[in-house]
């Protein structure tokens, strides 16, 4: 019988400070917005902590992946038509 090689971690959590790129992503936004807006240091600190441990607690008991998937179903459209009945 041959041995074939695979990869143990095909389905791995990819995540870069507890979150996952997503939600990171969304992190780094708010860091922009905030740091754009305020010269405030502390007050900019605690906005962006405060976001993230938001995004922590969202995230607590969901699913992988389910702020992607939240985001992609917010943005797609809310009708379907037929194939091949699509109107003009």
């Amino acid at each position: 019988m041959d041995v074939v090689k695979t990869y143990t971690h095909l389905y791995k959590k990819e995540k870069i400070l507890g979150l996952e790129i997503v939600d990171f992503l969304i992190l780094a936004v708010v860091y922009a917005v905030v740091f754009l807006i305020s010269t405030n240091i502390f007050i900019n600190v605690l906005v962006v902590g405060a976001s993230f441990l938001g995004l922590k607690l969202f995230k607590r008991g969901k699913p992988h992946q389910y702020t992607m998937n939240l985001v992609r179903f917010i943005m797609t459209p809310k009708f379907y038509t037929l194939p091949g009945r699509e109107t003009k």
